[in-house]
């Protein structure tokens, strides 16, 4: 039986590594729920992780455009003689087109819990 060569032995540890899970694995973007309601239309989106002062609701055109960003530090000590430091970023890019009828100028957002509602309202004739 031949032993492995080094390039074959790199490959073998290459693969191993991109396969390994590290730590918490990436979230999926959960798609935003969009309901039509009598007066127009609710979206929800999860936004786990963050505040209202952590995320900008914009309308350009027919996109309602949902931008989020927060940054935390946790630092913690271990006993007398250690600590650690943990850093965390969660942000948050999601668009959604909404209808031609949708009046942009007239629209409500909230969060409740881990979700963001946007209410967003028919243009009036």
């Amino acid at each position: 039986m031949a032993l492995p060569s080094v390039v074959d032995e790199i490959n073998r540890l290459f693969d191993e590594l991109i396969r390994r899970p590290w730590g918490a694995g990436p979230r999926q973007l959960s798609p935003a729920a969009i309901r039509d309601v009598d007066d127009g239309w609710l979206v929800e989106i999860p936004v786990e992780g963050m505040r209202a002062e952590d995320l900008k609701v914009e309308v350009l055109g027919r996109r309602l455009s949902i931008i989020g960003h927060r940054h935390s530090e946790e630092e913690r000590r271990h006993g007398t003689s250690g600590w650690s430091r943990s850093q965390r970023e969660h942000t948050l890019n999601q668009t959604v087109t909404l209808p031609g009828e949708a009046d942009p100028e007239d629209l409500e957002a909230r969060i409740e819990g881990a979700h963001l509602t946007v209410h967003i309202r028919r243009r009036r004739p």
